[in-house]
């Protein structure tokens, strides 16, 4: 064994042992033990099997399938099979464990191999056969001197060759051609040969195949199956990477016996310099998945090397081939590289087992899952490379290690999947909430007049022009009823109060814009907007009169409002900044209402309209309604025309406005003719009817003043 073949062993060994959960990171004597029982048992694997080369025959049992390890016996030249003076130049033992080639190990003449077979008690004119997946440098195979394959006529061997032995014994012949590899050199190919009863064999040639074929389909319609999750997720390079990872793992199994390349009559030499290649692709996917898994904790300045590494030694195994092949260099050279490439991929698996099992002791969730997954992993490499020779420990360890740690790899991702889905939609129902929570500060209304589908959407100075009615409501020295009550009071008579006549607003077709305080702002687009507006307004006054009916009954103090209408454009927008942004509507029109919202107080009623809004009414006689003359409002030049109308309140007031709107009409004709006494006259007898009339008041004042002058 050469030193770099001893250091590679080493360092797998170590790799395999490496501690996979928390207690065994943290036991050191446990880990030493481990290691020391795995080599121990490596040793006597070795031991026992050297041991058993000294028989000069094979003992076969007679049943079953077993593997022609030796002692075979090595002829040099071709020397006929049923020759007994012919003297072999020494005896060997095959080993089924990969070992580094030797590219370098040539035989220089064509060379016989035989083996002598004893079969135990039994029928003597039974059927046996071989079963040699990959006859790579094989020219000829003899069984009792009969040909059972010929390179020269069947270049693609068949895996299976029967034949007879009725003399209970069975004498096997290999030739090899000059040039070619002794049969016992070493080889990552192992010598793979099956002999057995013909059933038992026939069996053990179609177990091995269809193991062999459904792990790699296995890992092959995975590898698709985690690639189509890729295209639907691009996000998630962990899929791509475990895509990768699959694809070359499924192309390396097709190596381990080479029957496959037999077809195309590839060179033992080409078959390891293609595995050596696949090795290196292998280590590269294996760097990418675990820095796919780890973006944020590996940087690609860090995982850059453990890319480069082996694509440079993949460069380099491609050049020394093609300059063996031109003559320019000697064979030779490719050993040291793949020796190098073993060591490079012992230290990788070190270096990833380290850092995944650093992070499974820290807790962090996909290294509990990978740690597991990648000890399998290296321990089915191990075992076919360094385990007992075994046919199938050899050949299907390493399909089983790769299944485990891919299941379990693709098991991790579906439950990132999983819980990723979990996540959104417990994200999704959140986001729902805090959008139902939000949308109740700005109305939805809202957004659809800016075209907008969500508040995402809402971008700072986004506006629209409309024409809508917009409605102003107050209570009444709220002011004076506040300072009796508690701050928990207020709010609770603010909401009990808002309770009340909100859903008034929504049912006529409006939308509240904002709260000021006790007051509300809503706005009632559409051309039938005015009448809604004032069906809304008619209607929160009946509800105040009910409402203060439930107030009397509990021994509070009666409340009133006053309501402000009118019709206009207004700009409806997003003001602030990009951190604090709020939605509002500027225009004229908006303060034109509120001015006559603080007309009603000033005169004391309960609705009042602008001239805009009353001739926008479908029909203004659906309401009892009087002009209360041209008022001068804050911020317009000329006066504006205002009707009250007072549909909606208390039936006693009601009656007397009624009983005194012919003489408020009259006193407002003569008002406006100039005739201020008899306009005195008329108001006076409004305020006998009713005496809290502030507009009778307002204008028999007027009248006082002028007809003095």
């Amino acid at each position: 064994m050469t030193r770099e073949r001893s250091v590679c062993n080493a360092l797998l060994l170590t790799a395999q042992g490496y501690p996979v959960y928390t207690r065994l990171v943290n036991n050191k004597k446990l880990l030493l033990v481990a290691l020391s029982a795995t080599f121990i048992a490596i040793g006597l694997a070795n031991a026992s099997a050297q041991d058993s080369a000294a028989s000069d025959e094979f003992n076969y049992s007679g049943s079953g399938a077993v593997l022609l390890q030796g002692p075979w016996e090595r002829f040099a030249g071709i020397v006929p099979l049923d020759s007994s003076t012919a003297t072999s130049s020494e005896k060997i033992k095959l080993s089924l464990r990969p070992q580094t080639p030797d590219f370098g190990a040539k035989i220089p003449e064509a060379t016989t191999y035989r083996i002598t077979i004893r079969i135990a008690a039994g029928d003597p004119a039974r059927r046996v056969g071989l079963c040699i997946p990959a006859l790579v440098g094989v020219a000829a195979v003899y069984a009792n001197g009969e040909l059972l394959y010929d390179k020269g006529r069947d270049p693609a061997a068949p895996p299976l060759l029967l034949f007879d032995a009725p003399s209970g014994k069975a004498s096997i012949a290999l030739r090899l051609d000059s040039g070619s590899c002794p049969l016992n050199a070493a080889s990552s190919f192992p010598s793979f040969i099956l002999f057995g009863d013909a059933e038992s064999i026939s069996r053990a040639q179609l177990v091995e195949g269809t193991a062999a074929a459904f792990l790699d389909g296995f890992l092959v319609l995975l590898c698709l199956f985690v690639f189509v999750l890729f295209l639907f997720w691009k996000r998630s390079r962990e899929f791509l990477a475990f895509s990768v990872f699959l694809l070359v793992a499924g192309a390396s199994n097709l190596f381990p016996h080479g029957a496959l390349f037999t077809y195309v009559h590839a060179s033992l030499r080409l078959l390891e310099v293609l595995r050596l290649g696949f090795l290196d692709l292998q280590l590269i996917a294996i760097a990418f998945l675990i820095h796919s898994l780890y973006r944020t904790r590996i940087r690609t300045a860090v995982a850059a090397p453990f890319y480069a590494l082996p694509a440079a030694l993949a460069v380099a195994t491609a050049c020394a081939y093609a300059l063996s092949e031109a003559g320019m260099a000697k064979a030779a050279l490719l050993s040291p590289l793949y020796a190098v490439t073993e060591i490079y991929a012992a230290l990788l698996c070190l270096a990833v087992s380290a850092f995944l099992a650093n992070l499974a002791a820290k807790g962090e969730g996909k290294a509990r899952w990978l740690t597991p997954a990648f000890l399998v992993l290296l321990a089915s490499s191990a075992l076919g490379r360094f385990g007992p020779d075994s046919a199938w420990i050899t050949y299907l360890a390493p399909y089983a290690g790769a299944v485990v740690f891919s299941s379990l790899v693709f098991l991790m991702l579906v439950k990132k999947v999983a819980d990723t889905f979990e996540s959104t939609e417990t994200l999704t129902d959140y986001v729902a909430s805090v959008s139902r929570a939000v949308k109740s500060f700005i109305p939805r209304e809202f957004l659809e007049h800016l075209e907008k589908t969500d508040l995402v959407d809402l971008r700072l100075g986004d506006h629209a022009k409309k024409e809508m009615t917009i409605f102003f409501s107050d209570i009444r020295a709220f002011t004076q009823l506040s300072e009796g009550l508690t701050v928990e009071e207020n709010f609770a008579f603010i909401n009990s109060y808002l309770s009340r006549v909100v859903p008034i607003i929504k049912e006529n077709g409006g939308f509240v814009d904002k709260y000021v305080g006790d007051g509300i702002m809503a706005l009632f687009p559409g051309p039938k907007g005015p009448d809604e507006a004032i069906r809304a307004a008619i209607a929160m006054q009946s509800k105040m009169v009910e409402y203060n009916r439930h107030r009397a009954t509990a021994g509070y103090k009666p409340i009133s409002m006053g309501v402000g209408v009118h019709t206009g454009d207004l700009m409806l927008g997003v003001v602030g900044v990009e951190d604090r942004m709020e939605n509002t509507v500027i225009s004229d029109a908006v303060n034109l209402s509120s001015r006559l919202q603080a007309i009603t107080k000033a005169f004391n009623i309960s609705l009042a309209i602008s001239e805009k809004s009353f001739k926008d009414l479908e029909d203004p006689g659906d309401y009892k309604y009087r002009f209360i003359g041209k008022v001068k409002v804050k911020g317009k030049a000329a006066p504006i025309s205002v009707f009250e109308i007072f549909d909606g309140i208390e039936p006693d007031l009601f009656e007397r406005k009624m009983k005194a709107n012919m003489f408020f009409e009259q006193g407002m004709l003569s008002y406006y003719q100039k005739d201020f006494a008899g306009a005195m006259y008329y108001f006076k007898r409004v305020l006998e009817i009713i005496p809290e009339d502030g507009a009778a008041g307002f204008y028999l004042d007027n009248c006082m003043s002028k007809a003095t002058l």
